[in-house]
């Protein structure tokens, strides 16, 4: 199977997953998976999440890396060819009339 396919299938089965967990899924390199999944996001059938990754002790994490925690960690969720179809469906067609 086209690895693409692979990555699309794997969170369409799963539905909600990091880079590194569809990387392993379909036995690609996490950049490779990112590369993969921003051409799925591209074209509207899953959605990039920024999640705030890991827990800081002052409570207000900023991202400073102090405490060892990552900045962000994003998540994928699949949305399915109806929310790609919306998408698409909203940009503004001009007609023109002949005589």
């Amino acid at each position: 199977m086209n690895p693409l396919f692979a990555v699309r299938d794997c969170l369409r089965d799963r539905q909600l997953a990091s880079a590194a967990e569809i990387a392993a899924c379909v036995q690609v390199s996490t950049p490779i998976a990112e590369d993969m999944l921003a051409h799925w996001v591209q074209r509207g059938l899953i959605e990039r999440i920024d999640a705030q990754g890991g827990v800081c002790s002052s409570g207000s994490c900023g991202g400073c890396g102090l405490c060892g925690a990552r900045k962000t960690a994003a998540l994928y969720q699949w949305r399915g060819p109806q929310a790609a179809a919306a998408a698409t469906s909203k940009t503004p067609v001009l007609m023109l009339r002949t005589a």
